[in-house]
């Protein structure tokens, strides 16, 4: 016998998720096995319900507390929606309270969280991910598991005003495997997505986990000389931005697509850069690297690292300059350059 309790905000989970299969692919389903949460699954979830075993002067005959987990994931599972058990510790908190004419203070425990087993469905990139508020009206609305329907499984639900299904409690969580700093990482924003999804050569494509930045553009801080815009990238932003960004991210396509054609314009070669475009402004990547201890990352910062120069008889930093073409004839100015970073940064591939 168990008790089966949707989730209240009282004795709301606080859970983080991480990136998995979306719910649309194939999913596994098998009698008896046990799906366990980890910190590879979500980002974005929906947390199902909590079931906890009823003690033992109350437990009659019926399921155990694991056992309507456990077939709760199967039956989430045969419907294509990928769903997992977490096993949650009891968590005691504690409140000062005061007592007595000198003001004493004493620590008084309460039960923050009862020990339960979670059931937590879905994998979604973000909260605001079409397919996960589709799925969790369908569980709030119109999904019920057959152990809710026969007398002799045991359950004990915990219904709420208004919310008569057994998982009209259902509500969109992060999982609590993850770090919030990873969570940060991987959930993604709907308008970057927007801004990224059309870019042949978007750093979200990289094969690797980092890539060296080495050009930032915001607003008006490239130079062009003559008047010649990208049509596709002018349309693209237009529709998101205003004309300082529009811009910014014009000349940061256009500085991607000629570092990735260097060698034409007179450099001894081309190089794999990328193009990120973020909500205040695009940048600029060079290279892919499996990890952030890679020796060629040092060799490339070196190549696009501000040098030193003398002004007015102090050391300063000058920043380094891609043209087009690199040799410029002297008494001519060059169709178009780009000031790089001075001093490159290395960023993680979204």
């Amino acid at each position: 016998m168990f008790s089966f309790r949707p989730q209240k905000c009282v004795v709301a989970f606080l859970l983080v998720c991480t990136l998995c299969a979306s719910a649309t692919a194939k999913v596994e389903a098998v009698k008896g096995k046990r799906y366990t949460l980890s910190k590879n699954h979500g980002p974005w979830m929906i947390m199902a319900a909590a079931i906890t075993g009823v003690p033992a002067a109350r437990r009659t005959k019926g399921m155990s507390a694991w056992e309507a987990a456990d077939q709760l994931v199967y039956e989430l599972r045969l419907k294509g929606i990928p769903a997992y058990t977490l096993f949650m510790d009891r968590q005691m908190g504690a409140v000062k309270e005061f007592s007595g004419g000198a003001g004493q203070q004493n620590d008084k425990k309460f039960i923050a969280r009862h020990e339960a087993i979670a059931v937590l469905a879905g994998n979604f990139e973000s909260r605001d991910d079409p397919q996960a508020r589709a799925i969790l009206d369908f569980l709030k609305q119109k999904f019920e598991p057959t152990f809710a329907k026969n007398k002799d499984s045991g359950a004990i639900f915990s219904r709420t005003p208004g919310q008569p299904n057994a998982l009209g409690g259902a509500h969109l969580t992060p999982n609590p495997l993850m770090p919030a700093s990873e969570l940060k990482h991987r959930t993604v924003d709907p308008l970057i997505q927007k801004l990224n999804a059309g870019e042949e050569y978007s750093l979200t494509k990289n094969k690797g986990k980092y890539s060296l930045r080495v050009a930032t553009f915001r607003g008006n801080s490239i130079i062009q000389v003559d008047n010649k815009v990208s049509e596709k990238a002018s349309s693209h932003f237009n529709r998101f931005f205003g004309s300082n960004l529009d811009e910014s991210g014009n000349k940061a396509w256009e500085l991607c697509q000629a570092l990735r054609s260097a060698s034409k314009y007179g450099y001894p070669q081309n190089y794999e850069a990328y193009l990120f475009h973020d909500r205040y402004e695009s940048y600029v990547t060079i290279g892919s690297f499996a990890s952030e201890n890679d020796p060629g990352i040092v060799e490339l910062a070196r190549m696009f690292r501000g040098k030193p120069t003398m002004h007015q008889g102090q050391e300063r930093e000058r920043a380094e300059v891609f043209s087009i073409p690199r040799q410029v004839p002297i008494g001519s100015s060059p169709e178009k350059f780009w000031m790089f970073d001075l001093m490159p940064k290395l960023t993680r591939v979204p």
